[in-house]
């Protein structure tokens, strides 16, 4: 027995740190907002709800298709924009009902006004629905904070294992089975969660490499035991000032409490006692730039994690690109910057023109100033394109009017639109081919080596002015409720 399954959500980062104008409104969320049969359209990308559509399709259930919507990352939503939402959500899980189980997409990080913990307040919602016999299952970021309302209102919690998040399908179809077995009654999903007072720093979060390696090969040994139907480590998402703030695990069982709690004890204890390898220092972009000269490794790609778009920054700092054209870096490329009124002067001015500009450095006093910039306009684009790396195969985005700038072999890619470079297939579609780079710059923390590790000679996550400050002790928690690591050396987990 499959039965009919409510496939929906709703996602979000929030950042509570962003700049005043990465704001997340309703017009936002309708950008990307699917209804009803529209969800049934999809199956074939690599998301977490294109993995429910198809899971649920392979396994001969009947879905039932809800609403999907997802926002960039940006400010807290406001109170009326969040019961917008999530009112309609509910209202169509309402139309629907009865269901035998609901899969929800949810990024586990999401806070609206007055709401810390949004993703508890919608399951803690779908929960009352549906009553307690129906299993609800929810599949979250790797970068999410869980809390006690999260794990208290669902049967399953389900967590991405990658970063880049390459599994996103493969961790929702995981899910689906273990919804197949609940509700065929072949398993009785038993779930522990252990909350941990830990900041996790995302330089030390890559699953290419260690220490995040022995994370992921622990949980592969969690998978092996008697008993245990799915394991997770959350590494959570730290802008934001928030109770919610920090690492977890969950581990579920086979209908055995006691193993439960004991095997998220084990995990939680282990993520724990290594708290020191989760750390890294700052690295400036000059040593980085030496550490890859010296190893003779190009190209040379530089993270510039504290402007990450895809983390809720502007995207306009201009550091990098001072930095390149200063020290005639060439070639190289800076991707992207977001800079609407220099993606609107290129279009004006067409492909071939030669045109003075001030990229960059607009949004707020720490990102610039602006880098006057005489430019060969190399391309144009109204932005819209089709993702081709693992990470967001399939998926189709926009970016707004766009444009490849060259001055002295020194190129940059404009955006209108916030966005991290995740892949190659935007830069492919306006004829800048990053392999021949000799320096690159992305504004994105990790999501970028989905696409650029292939080409990439050395990899380095630098720290450059930005609103995403990476060093824990510069943000202005005062919300976090309990001492935690790295912030206070005495703190504990308590358990």
């Amino acid at each position: 027995m499959t039965g009919r399954i409510a496939v929906g959500g709703i996602e979000h980062e929030t950042c509570g740190f962003a700049a005043p104008q990465c704001t997340t409104t309703l017009e936002d969320f309708e950008k990307q907002t699917l209804r009803g049969d529209e969800l049934l359209e999809l199956g074939d990308a690599n998301t977490i709800i294109d993995g429910f559509v198809r899971g649920v399709r392979d396994i001969g259930g009947e879905i039932i298709p809800l609403m999907w919507v997802k926002g960039t990352t940006g400010r807290p939503a406001s109170r009326t924009d969040f019961e917008t939402v999530t009112t309609e959500l509910l209202g169509r899980l309402q139309d629907s009902l009865p269901v035998d189980g609901v899969l929800l997409s949810l990024h586990g990080s999401f806070a609206a006004e007055g709401i810390d913990d949004a993703d508890g307040a919608i399951l803690t919602a779908v929960r009352e629905l549906v009553g307690p016999d129906c299993p609800v299952m929810a599949v979250h970021d790797m970068h999410c904070n869980l809390t006690e309302e999260m794990a208290r209102s669902a049967d399953v919690l389900v967590v991405e294992r990658t970063y880049p998040h390459v599994d996103m399908a493969e961790r929702a179809q995981h899910t689906v089975q273990l919804m197949a077995h609940t509700v065929g009654g072949r398993s009785r999903p038993t779930m522990a969660y252990r909350s941990l007072p830990l900041l996790w720093s995302a330089r030390k979060m890559m699953t290419a490499e260690p220490p995040m390696q022995d994370a992921i090969a622990k949980l592969r040994e969690f998978d092996k035991q008697s008993g245990v139907l799915s394991a997770s480590i959350g590494v959570g998402y730290q802008w934001i000032d928030s109770p919610a703030v920090g690492a977890s695990v969950i581990v579920v069982t086979d209908g055995d409490r006691g193993s439960a709690e004991q095997y998220a004890d084990s995990l939680g204890r282990w993520v724990w006692d290594c708290r020191e390898s989760w750390q890294s220092e700052p690295l400036t972009p000059e040593a980085a730039i030496a550490c890859g000269i010296e190893r003779g490794q190009f190209p040379i790609v530089l993270a510039e994690q504290g402007d990450n778009t895809g983390g809720g920054a502007p995207g306009d700092a201009t550091d990098l690109l001072r930095l390149f054209l200063a020290e005639r870096l060439a070639p190289s490329a800076v991707l992207y910057v977001v800079d609407p009124d220099v993606a609107s002067q290129a279009a004006a001015a067409g492909m071939g023109a030669e045109i003075d500009v001030q990229v960059g450095g607009k949004s707020h006093a720490r990102l610039g100033p602006p880098v006057s910039m005489r430019v060969k306009v190399r391309a144009i684009s109204a932005g819209r394109f089709t993702y081709d790396g693992p990470m967001w195969a399939g998926v189709k985005e926009e970016m707004g009017q766009a444009a490849w700038l060259e001055q002295d072999d020194v190129h940059v890619v404009v955006i209108s639109h916030r966005q991290q470079p995740v892949d190659l297939a935007f830069c492919r579609s306006l004829g800048l081919d990053c392999s021949q780079m000799r320096y690159l710059a992305v504004k994105s923390t990790g999501h970028f080596r989905s696409g650029f590790a292939p080409i990439a000679g050395s990899i380095f996550n630098v720290d450059t002015a930005g609103v995403l400050s990476h060093d824990f002790r510069q943000l202005p928690y005062t919300r976090l409720g309990r001492k935690v690591y790295p912030l206070d050396e005495t703190a504990g987990i308590g358990w």
